[in-house]
């Protein structure tokens, strides 16, 4: 069985990107445009990992990473916050609500492969 990515992000061309730089592996992925349809996605698709924009939309992904951990169903997803903010402040936050990991935008191709791969336990040579 593949891998689950659910990655909401409200720009399209970020979330094409994402997947273009994660491909490789076999991840089966899945999009929502902000925090409230994310939300909604992960209930249904149970991922296995969520990569999430920090400022969406109608629900930002601080506010979405508190849903989903006090979700009984999803609050052990890893949940992986790539944001613009570059502030201490924004990375506590994230802590704060959970996330496992909290990478910067524009953000590292190598970083990103990284910490899906060690979170996903994926192996080190993609296919």
């Amino acid at each position: 069985m593949n891998a689950k990515v659910l990655i909401v992000e409200d720009t399209k061309t970020i979330t094409n990107l994402l997947q273009v730089y994660l491909m490789g592996w076999g991840l089966e992925f899945f999009d929502a445009p902000n925090g409230a349809q994310g939300l909604t996605k992960a209930r249904e698709l149970k991922p296995d990992l969520i990569i999430s924009d920090v400022q969406m939309p109608e629900m930002d992904g601080f506010a979405l990473c508190a849903a989903v951990r006090a979700d009984p169903q999803l609050h052990n997803t890893p949940f992986m916050m790539l944001t613009s903010l570059k502030d201490d402040a924004s990375r506590q936050k994230g802590k704060l609500v959970g996330a496992s990991a909290f990478l910067n935008k524009p953000v590292s191709v190598d970083d990103l492969r990284s910490k899906v791969r060690d979170i996903l336990k994926l192996p080190a040579t993609r296919y």
